[in-house]
C-alpha cells in the first residue's frame, strides 16, 4: 500500500496515518513501537512466552525421538546385519535388512540433533528477548521474586529432608 501523507486543514498529518506508519515501521524493524498500551505489552509478552513454551515442547519431543533412535541402534548391535527388519517409510511398512536400515537411522538421528541444536539457539534468543522485554517494561517483578523464593523453598526442603510446603 502507498502511505502518502494526507494533511488535514490545519496542516497536521492525520492521526490514523501516523499510527499506521508507526505500526508498519515497528513490524518492519521487528521491534514493538516505543509507545505500547498495557494491553499491547501484555499481548506481546504472552506471545513471547507462548513461543518459548512451543520451543521447549518441540525440543523435548525431538529429544525423545533421538532417544528412540538410540534404542533402535542399540537393539541392532545385538543382531546380525543380514537379519530382516521393518521400517515405516511414508506411511508404508517396508522390509529391509539391519545393514540397510542402520545407516539411515544414524543419519536421521544426526539430523534431529541438528534441529534440536537450532531450536535451542532460537530458544536462547527468545529467552533473551523475553528478559529484555521484562526489564524494559518492568514486568513480573513480583511474580519473578515469588518464583525465585519458591524455587529456593523447594531446594531447601530437599536439603531438610521431608518438609512440606503449604
Amino acid at each position: 500500500q502507498d502511505f502518502a501523507p494526507h494533511s488535514i486543514p490545519n496542516g497536521e498529518t492525520s492521526f490514523c496515518l501516523r499510527a499506521a506508519l508507526a505500526g508498519a515501521m515497528a513490524a518492519a524493524s521487528g521491534k514493538p513501537s516505543e509507545e505500547m498500551t498495557p494491553q499491547q505489552v501484555q499481548a506481546a509478552f504472552q506471545q513471547i512466552e507462548k513461543e518459548c513454551s512451543t520451543y521447549l515442547n518441540k525440543i523435548a519431543e525431538l529429544e525423545q525421538e533421538v532417544n528412540e533412535h538410540s534404542l533402535v541402534l542399540k537393539a541392532f548391535e545385538k543382531v546380525e546385519p543380514e537379519r530382516r527388519c521393518f521400517r515405516m517409510v511414508g506411511g508404508v511398512l517396508v522390509e529391509r535388512t539391519v545393514a540397510e536400515v542402520s545407516p539411515a537411522i544414524k543419519q536421521n538421528q544426526e539430523k534431529i540433533r541438528q534441529v534440536v541444536k537450532k531450536f535451542e539457539e532460537e530458544l536462547k534468543k527468545k529467552t533473551q528477548m523475553r528478559t529484555e522485554f521484562i526489564q524494559k517494561y518492568g514486568l513480573n517483578k513480583g511474580s519473578a521474586a515469588a518464583a525465585n523464593s519458591g524455587s529456593q523453598s523447594v531446594s531447601s526442603s530437599k536439603q531438610g529432608g521431608g518438609s512440606v510446603l503449604v
